[in-house]
């Protein structure tokens, strides 16, 4: 820039006899460039106007390139060149032998330097200006301080903005409930909370307390927003981990909202709701002296509980129970609150939205979406049906309307494997499916079966009645399937009396032609006995009489 004024200067005549002519022009040129300020004119011209008309003349003929020093991409100065380079990297990123500071580093590669013949570095700077130089950085941070405070500071960041109406994403995640509460052990513990959050007001939906986050959590929690937001949403996201495969599964997440997508993992500012809690925590949660803080990477300290005073009121610490309506309250403040960034009241603005492109929800969806398919499928044996969900056992029994178990469907049903829909926040009832070639096909309804008491003694006064019809009702099954198969055989002449034998009677139900007349030999009954009853070494004819008075029996 200054050049090119020389040139304006003294090549127009008029200009130049201004200044006194050329050789009294650029003597003045000189005397200005020289005066120049530093700070806005970062040069290194020469002040003495004939070294200036030198430079000024070789710039005319060689152009820009005659302004670039002569050193400039000479690495013959470097003093860290080459292998030296590569060895202090190496030495600054090992993650084994980890090299504590600069200081440590100068002093190893001095004692390198003498085996490899390479120059002694006198100022640990030198360490400083190579290995936090802008080129050099990316390449050791992962290294020393892990891959993702490396993508976190060198990563490309997208730049997005938030949707324009409700329901159009939706945001879930499960982190701790920053609150202390003190067990019935007297113990002081903390629980886990997942929350579904509406992206666009920030409004939290639903919600879940529970130990862990599992899915049966997840579960409750959408179930909660689905019926506060009486719509389902165009897209959730969620963070891929505790139970959101088993959600996956069971074509959950489907049947809620139209696109279902992960959170991109360890990525902390795609999770638009972990920085909406965050809020949610400084803000509100924190004014509770049972706060516990917010997670561990919090540095202010602000932001971390007073343990001397939650210690010294261990005593005085909430239960569970109160703990949860503390927090359903703090949840209520925020879903009142003003929004940071349009300053109207969060549930005002999610009311007041409207999705053109959501579906409200009906009775029947909310029985379509709410149950859960279970992975593995179910066989059926003479006890019904059984599984377990959550550590905890579930027995279930087809019954008829008048609430008797539906024998024959079970006498069919043994040994079938079914598909089981059921609600977890319901385990009354389950649903049953056999898995076709086109799809599943629905079979029947189960309820949780009947448990009755072995003893008398504890028996209510249904159980008996109840008891006796069951028992009638399995000796009519028994009758009835007998003599189906007994038809049958004698259709095609092959009954035990048509082959000249004698048909056994059903034990516990008919009783012989004979009446009751004393029998040993050939009772099923006494031979069962007689085997319970014998030991391993004793030498037992199993055949021989046994003398039984019919009068103990118990019919």
């Amino acid at each position: 820039m200054i050049l090119n004024t020389c040139h304006e200067i003294t090549t127009n005549v008029v200009t130049c006899r201004k200044f006194g002519g050329k050789i009294r022009a650029w003597k003045e040129i000189a005397k200005a460039v020289s005066n120049l300020p530093d700070h806005t004119y970062k040069h290194k011209l020469p002040s003495n106007w004939r070294r200036l008309k030198s430079k000024y003349n070789q710039y005319k003929k060689e152009g820009y390139e005659s302004l670039i020093h002569g050193n400039f991409l000479n690495t013959s100065a470097q003093k860290l060149n080459g292998d030296a380079c590569k060895w202090a990297l190496a030495r600054w990123s090992n993650q084994v032998n980890k090299c504590a500071n600069l200081a440590q580093l100068h002093a190893e590669y001095n004692k390198e330097a003498d085996k490899q013949g390479w120059k002694h570095i006198k100022e640990e700077k030198t360490f400083y200006n190579f290995i936090y130089d802008e080129e050099v950085m990316p390449l050791w941070y992962g290294h020393r301080y892990g891959e993702l405070a490396a993508k976190e500071k060198f990563g490309y960041q997208f730049k997005t903005k938030m949707p324009a109406f409700r329901d159009s994403l939706w945001f879930s995640d499960g982190t701790k409930l920053n609150y202390f509460y003190l067990n019935e052990d007297g113990e002081v513990k903390t629980v886990q909370v997942y929350e579904v959050m509406d992206a666009y007001s920030e409004v939290f939906l639903g919600y879940h307390i529970s130990k862990t986050e599992d899915y049966q959590a997840q579960y409750s929690a959408y179930k909660m927003a689905i019926q506060t937001a009486g719509y389902r949403p165009y897209q959730i996201k969620y963070d891929n981990q505790g139970g959101h495969g088993k959600l996956k599964s069971g074509d959950f997440l489907s049947k809620i909202a139209r696109i279902q997508t992960a959170t991109q993992p360890y990525n902390g500012k795609s999770k638009t709701i972990e920085s909406a809690f965050s809020r949610f925590q400084q803000q509100y949660l924190k004014r509770d002296w049972f706060f516990t803080g917010q997670n561990i990477t919090a540095k202010k300290q602000e932001s971390k509980a007073n343990m001397e005073f939650i210690l010294a009121n261990k005593a005085n610490l909430p239960s569970l129970e109160d703990i949860k309506k503390v927090y359903e309250a703090r949840r209520k403040e925020w879903n009142s609150a003003p929004h940071h960034k349009t300053g109207k009241p969060r549930i005002d603005m999610y009311l007041e939205s409207q999705n053109p492109d959501t579906k409200a929800v009906e009775i029947w969806d909310m029985v379509n979406m709410f149950w859960v398919t279970r992975k593995k499928p179910i066989t059926v044996n003479a006890s019904g049906l059984s599984f377990k969900e959550q550590k905890a056992e579930y027995h279930y029994m087809v019954y008829t309307e008048d609430g008797m178990p539906d024998l024959n469907w079970l006498k069919k049903s043994i040994g079938k494997k079914f598909v089981v829909k059921f609600d977890p926040e319901d385990m009354s009832e389950i649903r049953l499916f056999e898995d076709t070639n086109l799809g599943l096909r629905f079979v029947t309804a189960a309820t949780t079966k009947l448990e009755v008491s072995r003893g008398m003694q504890g028996q209510e006064e249904f159980e008996a009645s109840h008891i006796k019809k069951v028992t009638d009702q399995v000796k009519k099954v028994r009758r009835s399937a007998r003599d189906e198969m007994e038809d049958i055989l004698f259709e095609h002449g092959m009954t035990a009396e048509q082959q000249g034998l004698n048909k056994p009677n059903l034990k516990g139900i008919e009783r012989s032609k004979k009446g009751r007349k004393k029998k040993a030999q050939g009772e099923i009954g006494q031979y069962t006995k007689a085997i319970s009853n014998q030991d391993w070494d004793d030498e037992v004819d199993l055949n021989q009489e046994v003398e039984v008075n019919l009068s103990e029996k118990i019919v």
